[in-house]
Parts: structure tokens; sequence; C-alpha cells
């Protein structure tokens, strides 16, 4: 299983992305369902046990809920492709449940985050030659703001390929829990 931990979005707001594509040709855009703010990515999971060990880490999350918006759009470098994003507003409140999920996944056995976590909403994927294209986009798109969101649960997905797409399932929510004491931040 190819496993990540994100902040699923509200339909409403995935429909407003959605709309953000415009008529960029070549791009290869995100489906809407699988619009997301990627907390971790965990990689392949082949054995059960490591499987349960980050399913019993992930539900010992604490945390107030808080909210968050999305903010200006965006180009990330790749390897193979660029992508297109909309950024995401940082809190402390944002950042402290991402260093307690990086905290509880390494707990379960993980290995430390490859990357810096840089919260973002990928849109879409193009080619260094359509670069030009896309500052344009990102022009269009600069000012764009969302209202805020509720953040009330993490949720682990599984990566699947399907007819050449990525299909993003749900595998487990974990919700915040009013009765969990509050874990503090590991140094």
């Amino acid at each position: 299983m190819r496993l990540f931990v994100a902040l699923d979005l509200p339909a409403d707001l995935r429909e407003t992305l959605a709309l953000m594509r415009g008529s960029m040709p070549g791009v290869q855009w995100v489906p809407a369902e699988n619009h997301h703010i990627t907390l971790r990515f965990i990689g392949e999971v082949t054995d059960r046990h490591r499987m349960e060990e980050i399913d019993l880490a992930l539900s010992r999350l604490a945390w107030k809920p808080f909210e968050l918006s999305l903010a200006q759009a965006d180009i990330r470098e790749g390897l193979n492709a660029d992508s297109l994003l909309i950024g995401v507003e940082r809190t402390p409140q944002l950042d402290a449940l991402q260093s307690q999920v990086e905290s509880a996944l390494r707990r379960a056995g993980c290995f430390p985050a490859k990357r810096r976590f840089q919260p973002a909403v990928t849109l879409g994927h193009f080619s260094p030659s359509q670069r030009a294209d896309a500052i344009q986009w990102v022009q269009r798109h600069n000012l764009f703001r969302s209202k805020p969101m509720p953040v009330e649960h993490v949720t682990l997905f599984e990566s699947l390929r399907s007819l050449g797409e990525h299909v993003y399932v749900p595998r487990a929510e974990y919700a915040w829990q009013p009765d969990m004491p509050l874990i503090p931040e590991e140094e």
C-alpha cells in the first residue's frame, strides 16, 4: 500500500479549485476528488504489523480544531514535471499538527520525512516547455483566497494507479478527540 496522511478538503472548496483550471492545454489536471493537503507522505507499506502501528500512532493524535485558508497560486518545480498549486496559509496550529503527525509516524517505525513541510493543494502538472503559460496562470490566480475551512480530522489515504491516473482512497479518518490530552510537541 502506498500511503500518505492528509487533510481532506470540503466538497465546495474542491469545486472552487476545479473551476480554476482554465484553458491551459497539455496540463495534466488533478481530479477534484483528489484535492488534499498532504501532511506527511509515508510511502510503500507492505507489512501488516507496520500498518497497525501507523494506525495506532495516528489514532493517538490530539489537537484542538482550527481553521485554515488556501491562498495564492504558485509553481513547484519537480523532477519530471512542474506543478501548479494553491498555497496554504501557515498557522501555528497547522505546523503543530503536522509536527505531531511526523512524530507519531516516527514512533510507528516510519523513516523521517524526506521533504520539508510545504503545505499546498496540487491542481495540475505541466512540462517545462509550458512554463510561460504556467506563469500567466499563476498571475491570473495569485489573489485567490478561500474562505476558512475547519480542520477536525486527518485522513490516511492510499494512492492507487487506475488507467494511468492516481486515485486516492481514504483508508482511515482520525477525528479530533476532545477527551484526549494534548500531546506536547517533541523537540
